[in-house]
């Protein structure tokens, strides 16, 4: 179900609104321009990963990912993390101030308020009902979560905002190219991508290029390089199995692109973990 609605000019799209449980890695990801994840822990623990730090994440852990924020969630193996996650899209007008500086965001980590968990809470149970108008209330409770996580992110009045300007882009393949990213990334050809959007392969390059600021090889590069760390990190398997699961025919070529990206071979970057 796709809920779409407009606040002041600001058109807000929500896209999922999920209740589950982290049993597995979900590798490094990023989302799209003016795509927004915002994520609450209510029970287990976990590491979130971004580029520069980690965090340990527990009940009542509230973050938010935003576009072009490299990501990843690590469950506890005992006690994994059951996460509320709400996936939306704002295109903003400038026009006001609650979602400029909501939108100036991309990242940020704390810990949750009641009323923030009760919305995450009746946005779920909306969600969930056939009950008559339940698109509207999701709407303004979404329109509520953007407000309270703003008074969060500065608990005191803020001066007016510098506006944020936006493309008139296609939200639907936005959220399409995220999910595509994320699940089918690493063995996906740009025709495999341009079929799901329902385009020619050069538009689906162009659509990338508006969405990411990268091309469609480089996303699919970064992609083989995150399930690479993952599957280092997490399982002692061969050097050769992990270069065929990360879609490299050799592992000659996998021990290239990985030295490319993170400066070491893939067997020096897992004996240091190995020692860590």
């Amino acid at each position: 179900m796709t809920v779409t609605c407009y606040y002041n000019n600001n058109k807000i799209q929500i896209f999922k609104i999920i209740s589950d449980t982290i049993n597995n890695v979900v590798k490094m990801h990023s989302h799209a321009k003016n795509a927004y994840e915002i994520h609450l822990i209510d029970s287990g623990k976990g590491v979130l990963e971004t580029e520069n730090a980690k965090y340990t994440i527990a009940k009542n852990s509230l973050y938010i990912t935003g576009p072009n924020i490299p990501h990843k969630q690590i469950p506890d193996n005992e006690s994994p993390m059951h996460e509320l996650c709400i996936y939306l899209k704002i295109s903003p007008s400038g026009k006001d101030s609650t979602i400029n500086y909501f939108t100036q965001h991309p990242f940020w980590i704390g810990k949750s308020t009641s009323s923030i968990r009760s919305i995450f809470k009746q946005m779920i149970e909306e969600s969930k009902s056939n009950r008559l108008w339940n698109e509207s209330i999701i709407s303004a409770l979404a329109i509520r979560l953007i407000a309270e996580m703003a008074r969060l992110y500065s608990p005191e009045s803020t001066k007016a905002q510098r506006p944020y300007t936006d493309n008139d882009l296609n939200e639907n393949r936005s959220w399409i190219l995220d999910q595509l990213l994320l699940d089918d990334g690493i063995n996906s050809t740009l025709n495999d991508f341009a079929k799901r959007m329902g385009v020619c392969p050069r538009q689906a390059e162009r659509i990338i290029k508006e969405h990411y600021g990268s091309s469609f090889k480089q996303l699919r590069y970064e992609s083989r390089m995150a399930m690479a760390v993952t599957l280092l990190e997490q399982k002692n398997m061969p050097i050769e199995e992990c270069a065929l699961i990360c879609g490299y025919s050799s592992s000659s070529s996998f021990i290239s692109a990985f030295r490319q990206k993170y400066k070491t071979t893939p067997k020096k970057y897992r004996d240091k973990i190995s020692k860590n």
